[in-house]
């Protein structure tokens, strides 16, 4: 074997990985926000580097600290991204308008899957606007409503997007 394929040999690999654990990242989920898609004790991996869509689950800081803690990752689920307005909630059904359109989010459940906080929200640029999937045990963009960034999370503070899960 030549030189130059050893060396290939050896080092592709060693590149692969480094990209992978770049690009790739796990956390374990702490509470029951996102019940009952994700449970505390599950682990996820999540992809650093797409961009978040509606539906797709995220970590983020949590800048605003609905958490109570300094320095937390939060995961929640993106209900809208940019430009999108989101109402809660539709009359008769309780569920979320995005667009104007009702949503159907089956694994939010309950009577009120939209949540029981009356909002309308214009997700502003470069953000998106986020909600647990256990909406009656979840500390999410809704707490902040009235703040100056109205709940959304800057996008440059979502650390990934969840793209596997399974149970702790």
């Amino acid at each position: 074997m030549s030189a130059a394929r050893l060396v290939l040999a050896v080092v592709a690999p060693v590149v692969a990985a480094a990209l992978t654990v770049a690009a790739l990242g796990t956390a374990t989920v702490r509470n029951e926000s996102m019940s009952p898609t994700l449970h505390g004790g599950d682990v996820v991996v999540f992809d650093r580097w797409s961009t978040p869509q509606r539906g797709d689950i995220v970590l983020f800081a949590d800048r605003e600290g609905w958490s109570g803690h300094e320095d937390a990752v939060l995961v929640k689920r993106v209900v809208g991204v940019a430009g999108d307005v989101v109402v809660c909630c539709e009359a008769g059904t309780g569920r979320l308008l995005v667009n104007g359109d009702p949503v159907d989010e089956a694994y939010a459940g309950g009577t009120r899957p939209g949540g029981d906080i009356p909002f309308r929200v214009e997700v502003p640029d470069e953000t998106v606007w986020v909600m647990g999937d256990n909406r009656a045990e979840s500390a999410d963009s809704r707490l902040s409503v009235s703040h100056p960034g109205r709940g959304a999370v800057a996008r440059a503070d979502v650390r990934g997007t969840v793209r596997a899960w399974w149970g702790g």
